[in-house]
């Protein structure tokens, strides 16, 4: 307080000194000190004047707050996912829930007082696409970080380039566990679950059941095959008498399943397993229903569950189902996860619709990145390298989210359940059994050996 009233009264008494008085034409003349006495009225005016300067900083800087720290340039991200084609029922709401999340972080005073900023590419789900955006963002844009992917393929190939290009790499929606464990690299995380862990899920309930001869339909790329790998080596590992009966490997996109609804048919299976997804999987539901597979054949899928497909397919739902699946609206989960009704609600007030399993998946991936930056006290690449290989957990409205550090591998919980029609005769998944990804994932000294294993198959 005293300095800033000295400060107002030497800027007032240095205006009145050189203006002229009211009672007289003539200005007043003031007789410049001389000698010693000169030089010491200089310097103390000018340690007067330095310290009003770096107090009127202090001033500003404080009234100017979270403002202020929102004017540093943004943490830059480049987004890439699959914005157009069969994948948008997880992608736009995927998106939407990073928006939300970005917002609120944001909002928040951003991360280290920097904002952080997304910036997005369509991938068209063609990884050498990917790979141009890649590149585009990070040498013309110079993004700090790369992100997305929704096709498996599509974040193989981002990883790849990212390892080349030493750029940090967060693969937020692709599933493919062999991104962060057989092609594992630190230049490569990953922030929702991996094929490994839902499909376990998945499988110990089909262990539990009585079929015994089983088929698959599994759409012919990386993420496809690593689903049936997963899910047929666990299976018989918890039940050593199934049989695996028959394989259907159509295209990634086709349009028309007729062919294989009739090898599913004629195959002699107990149940089969589907992993197609998106509009390709609601288009085989929809072929399948009217030759009666789902009622001959018990279905078991990796992702109708979701209310991305199940909302779309409405009344031609597969009734009867087993998958795996985000049933926010279950009430045994709400009971588990008491945040997330409150969650539904910004969302829904925030979208103008119901979320689903991409919209937790995106806003749980911001969050993730940038926690990892904050721990890293930095957006440098290697510190925040450093930030996810030691590992952290974090909190969200559905549970417990952990970054395991061997993999840099997200590990959330996983719910399975069967597909019923409510009330008011909109499919939703019932009887949901929650098993968290930690007691089925594969454990370190695991992924260690695989990572050895396809090292070795290298040279």
């Amino acid at each position: 307080m005293r300095l800033r009233k000295s400060c107002a009264l030497t800027r007032s008494t240095r205006r009145r000194h050189s203006r002229p008085t009211s009672d007289s034409h003539e200005p007043v003349r003031h007789e410049p000190p001389r000698g010693r006495d000169a030089g010491r009225r200089t310097m103390w005016t000018r340690i007067k004047d330095a310290m009003c300067g770096v107090s009127a900083l202090m001033i500003v800087a404080a009234a100017a707050g979270p403002v202020a720290a929102q004017s540093k340039a943004p943490i830059r991200i480049g987004e890439i996912n699959s914005y157009s084609g069969l994948a948008t029922v997880y992608t736009f709401p995927y998106r939407e829930g990073l928006l939300m999340a970005t917002k609120e972080i944001n909002d928040a005073g951003g991360v280290l007082g920097r904002p952080i900023e997304f910036i997005f590419r369509d991938d068209k789900l063609k990884p050498d696409e990917a790979v141009k955006a890649a590149r585009e963002l990070v040498g013309q844009e110079k993004v700090d970080f790369l992100a997305g992917c929704i096709s498996s393929g599509v974040g193989l190939a981002i990883s790849a380039y990212a390892k080349e290009a030493k750029v940090l790499y967060i693969a937020t929606h692709c599933q493919t566990s062999r991104l962060t464990w057989d092609d594992g690299h630190k230049y490569v995380a990953h922030t929702t679950n991996n094929v490994n862990q839902y499909v376990r899920a998945l499988a110990q309930k089909a262990a539990s059941m009585r079929y015994k001869k089983w088929a698959h339909i599994s759409p012919d790329y990386e993420y496809g095959h690593n689903v049936w790998e997963e899910f047929s080596a666990y299976l018989k590992q918890l039940k050593p008498d199934v049989e695996f009966v028959q394989q259907n490997w159509p295209k990634l996109g086709e349009t028309d399943h007729s062919s294989y609804v009739t090898a599913l048919l004629q195959s002699g299976a107990d149940a089969f397993l589907s992993s197609v997804w998106g509009a390709q999987e609601i288009a085989f539901v929809k072929q399948a229903r009217p030759f009666g597979l789902f009622e001959k054949v018990h279905y078991f899928s990796a992702s109708v569950g979701n209310p991305d497909e199940l909302d779309p397919l409405g009344k031609e739902a597969p009734v009867g189902a087993i998958t795996p699946g985000f049933a926010w609206y279950d009430d045994g989960m709400q009971k588990r996860h008491p945040k997330l009704a409150e969650w539904v609600k910004k969302y829904e007030a925030r979208a103008k619709k119901e979320p689903t399993l991409g919209a937790s998946w995106g806003y749980a991936s911001a969050y993730i990145i940038a926690e990892a930056i904050k721990r890293a006290k930095s957006a440098d690449t290697d510190k925040v390298i450093t930030a996810f290989s030691e590992g952290f957990e974090m909190e969200f409205p559905w549970g417990k989210v952990i970054m395991r550090g061997c993999d840099q591998q997200a590990i959330p919980p996983q719910w399975v359940g069967v597909v019923r029609m409510n009330a008011q005769g909109k499919p939703v998944l019932a009887d949901v059994e929650e098993v968290h990804g930690k007691d089925v994932i594969k454990s370190c000294d695991e992924v260690a050996k695989l990572r050895a294993a396809a090292a070795e198959k290298k040279k």
